[in-house]
C-alpha cells in the first residue's frame, strides 16, 4: 500500500510524462495495482482466511468484495484512514452542501432547488442547454451532468445512433450496491449507558467477505451484518442533551426491491411499507442484542430509507450509492472520463472519474472544471 502511494507521488512529479518501456520497472506497485483486484493483491501477501476478512472488513465502503474490487479503490482510501484518520463536518454533512451553495452564489451563480432537468438540449451533436420539468429552457456554453450516467444518455437525450459505441461500452458496466438505512433519534443517552466510544462499528456474521457481499446483494438482512454510526461520538452537541442520533446501514442490491417498484411510484405502498418495517425491525433487534441493550424501547424518532428511497430522492439509477461498480474495467484510468461524445457535455460525480464517495466526488467536480478551463484556454 505504501509502495503504491510512493509510485503515484513519483508519477505526479513526472507530470505523467514517463517512459512506457521502463514503466513496469520504475513503477512496479502502480503497475501491479492497476491490473489487479484487491483480492489478488491481498492473496499475494496473506494466506489466513480470517486475517483476510479482518483486513478487508471495510469493503462495504467501496461496494464490492475483494474478488471484484479494483485494488486502487481499497488501497488509497484505507491508507488515507490509517495515516490521517477520518473527518466529519461539525454541523452535519449539510454544511458541505451549504458551503458549496454559498460559494456559487457569492460569485453570481444561482442554485435552483426542486428544479428537475428532464432533457439535455442537443443540436448537431453538441449540448446547448437543458430543459426542466416545467418546460423552461436554460441555454449554456457547457452542460455538466451530475445526474447518473445511465439516465444522462438513455433518457435525457435522443442521440442513441451517434452514441452507439459509447452506450455499448457503458452498458457492460454494473451499478453499485444501494443501501437500506434506519435513522434513529433516541429519547435517552443509551450510548453513554452502554459505554460505546466508537463513531462507526461494522458487525459481520463471519470472515467470508464474498459471502457478505452475496447476502447484501440479495437483501438477506436476517443473515447479514450491519454498520452502526453513532453521531454523538463525532462531536459534543450533535443531539440534544441526554439523547442520541444513530444510523444503522445494510448495503443491498436493487433487484430485491424491484418487485415493489411499480406500486411504489404509483403511490401503492402497503406491501412495500410492510417489508421495509420488517427489515428495519430485524436490524434494530441485531443492534440491540450486540451493542445497545434497550434500544427498541428508547426510540423516539425513526426514519427508514430503502434502495427505492434512494431512487426517489437522488434519481440515481438502481439507487446506486457509488455510481458504477468500481471494477478493474471501470477504474482509473479506465473509468468513464469527464468529457463525452456529445460536445460541450461533461460528467461529474460518482459515475465518472475518479470514483464514488465524498473523497472522490468532490475532486471529480474540481477535475471536471479544470478540464473545461484547459479546453477553453486551448480554443482561444
Amino acid at each position: 500500500m505504501k509502495g503504491l502511494v510512493s509510485d503515484l507521488d513519483k508519477y505526479r512529479e513526472a507530470g505523467g510524462k514517463v517512459n512506457m518501456a521502463t514503466f513496469p520497472k520504475e513503477f512496479p506497485h502502480l503497475m501491479k495495482c492497476t491490473t489487479s483486484t484487491w483480492g489478488k493483491i491481498q492473496d499475494s501477501y496473506i494466506k489466513d482466511a480470517k486475517l483476510k476478512g479482518i483486513i478487508s472488513a471495510l469493503w462495504g465502503y467501496f461496494g464490492l468484495p475483494p474478488s471484484k474490487l479494483a485494488s486502487l479503490y481499497y488501497i488509497l482510501p484505507v491508507i488515507g484512514y490509517l495515516r490521517g484518520g477520518g473527518y466529519y463536518p461539525i454541523g452535519k454533512s449539510q454544511r458541505i452542501s451549504d458551503a458549496l451553495v454559498r460559494f456559487i452564489e457569492e460569485r453570481g451563480g444561482k442554485v435552483m432547488l426542486r428544479t428537475k432537468v428532464t432533457e439535455i438540449l442537443v443540436k448537431d451533436r453538441a449540448a446547448t442547454g437543458v430543459r426542466t420539468a416545467d418546460g423552461t429552457e436554460h441555454r449554456a456554453r457547457v452542460v455538466v451532468s451530475n445526474a447518473n450516467a445511465y439516465d444522462t444518455f438513455h433518457t435525457m437525450m435522443d442521440e442513441k445512433e451517434h452514441l452507439k459505441d459509447y452506450l455499448a461500452r457503458m452498458d457492460k458496466f454494473t451499478a453499485s450496491l444501494s443501501s437500506f438505512q434506519v435513522f434513529l433519534g433516541l429519547k435517552k443517552d443509551l450510548v453513554k449507558e452502554a459505554g460505546l466510544e466508537d463513531t462507526e462499528i461494522f458487525y459481520e456474521t463471519g470472515y467470508d467477505t464474498e459471502e457478505s457481499y452475496r447476502m447484501a446483494l440479495n437483501a438477506e438482512v436476517e443473515k447479514g451484518g450491519f454498520g452502526l454510526t453513532i453521531y454523538d461520538n463525532l462531536y459534543k452537541g450533535y443531539s440534544p442533551e441526554g439523547k442520541n442520533t444513530l444510523n444503522i446501514i445494510a448495503l443491498q442490491g436493487y433487484d430485491f426491491w424491484k418487485q415493489y417498484e411499480a406500486d411504489y411510484f404509483a403511490g401503492k405502498k402497503d406491501a412495500y411499507r410492510k417489508e421495509k418495517g420488517r427489515q428495519a425491525d430485524i436490524l434494530i433487534k441485531k443492534v440491540e442484542e450486540k451493542l445497545l441493550p434497550g434500544l427498541s424501547r428508547a426510540i423516539e424518532v425513526m426514519e427508514v430509507g430503502t434502495p427505492l428511497t434512494n431512487v426517489r430522492y437522488t434519481g440515481n439509477y438502481r439507487g446506486a450509492i457509488y455510481g458504477w461498480d468500481q471494477t478493474l474495467d471501470n477504474c482509473e484510468p479506465r473509468r468513464l472520463p469527464h468529457d463525452t461524445p456529445i460536445k460541450n457535455l461533461y460528467l461529474a460525480g460518482a459515475w465518472t472519474r475518479p470514483g464514488g464517495g465524498y473523497g472522490a466526488v468532490i475532486p471529480s467536480g474540481l477535475q471536471c472544471f479544470a478540464q473545461i478551463m484547459a479546453e477553453w484556454d486551448k480554443a482561444k
